[in-house]
């Protein structure tokens, strides 16, 4: 979540946007099974059949809606918390606008984590990211919990309730705070135009459909730099014949 709102506003490259989030997939997935391996027998001892409904274990590692809870009333709690959480990112990298000191930044975060679940946990559980719930929906169904917590299709709008939320804190944070110029909201129009122009004419020259104006472009200029070479050759013989 927080690679592709820096991706989309302080212009992190989105090729290795994708590499970090499959990283983070992969870490989250060590976690879970290092998680699961320590505390499974005490799992087993409490929930013998690794239930993955609410009132079960599976809750432990992967969010699903308290039965009071609505489908749009648990959105919205995920909504919310992702926002949060993506503005604090936002805030504490913003260098004019006092950011914490060095080293403390990670504490920070883990104290606003702790507070979203303390506060907003209460209908989903602990405030979620595709990452993160991937991993604790893949391990669990590996180990026992089954395939349950997949067809209950919370999955999916616990991920789109994050990236939205994500991208609307961050939308916020940059419109009534950020004044830097890596953001889409402030970046000057004249600059904005182009980059835009400049990323077309990349994309004319070096895309599948580009290349052949590439070459072309490549023999335009060999044969301009041949034609301005022969004159000046040209210039130059006459200068010996009127000497």
């Amino acid at each position: 979540m927080v690679s592709i709102n820096l991706s989309v506003f302080r212009g992190f490259p989105a090729r290795k946007c994708i590499i970090y989030i499959c990283a983070q997939i992969l870490g989250a997935i060590c976690a879970v099974w290092i998680a699961f391996g320590i505390y499974k027998d005490a799992i087993l001892s409490v929930d013998p059949q690794l239930t993955p409904s609410a009132k079960g274990t599976g809750t432990a590692f992967f969010t699903l809606p308290a039965p009071f809870a609505s489908i749009p009333t648990a959105f919205m709690t995920d909504f919310t918390s992702a926002a949060i959480m993506s503005g604090t990112v936002l805030a504490i990298g913003d260098d004019t606008n006092s950011p914490p000191g060095a080293g403390m930044h990670a504490f920070i975060m883990g104290l606003v984590g702790f507070a979203m679940a303390s506060c907003l946990g209460y209908n989903t559980g602990p405030q979620t990211n595709p990452a993160k719930d991937l991993a604790t929906r893949f391990v669990p169904n590996v180990v026992g919990y089954g395939s349950d917590m997949w067809k209950q299709g919370w999955w999916a709008e616990a991920w789109t309730a994050a990236i939205i939320g994500g991208l609307s804190g961050c939308l916020i944070y940059d419109i009534a705070i950020f004044e830097g110029p890596e953001s889409p909201i402030n970046y000057p129009r004249i600059k904005r135009k182009q980059s835009r122009q400049g990323n077309k004419a990349k994309w004319l020259t070096t895309g599948w459909f580009g290349r052949g104006k590439k070459h072309q472009a490549e023999r335009d200029l060999e044969t301009g730099a041949v034609g301005i070479n022969e004159k000046n050759a040209g210039h130059k013989m006459d200068g010996h014949q009127e000497q």
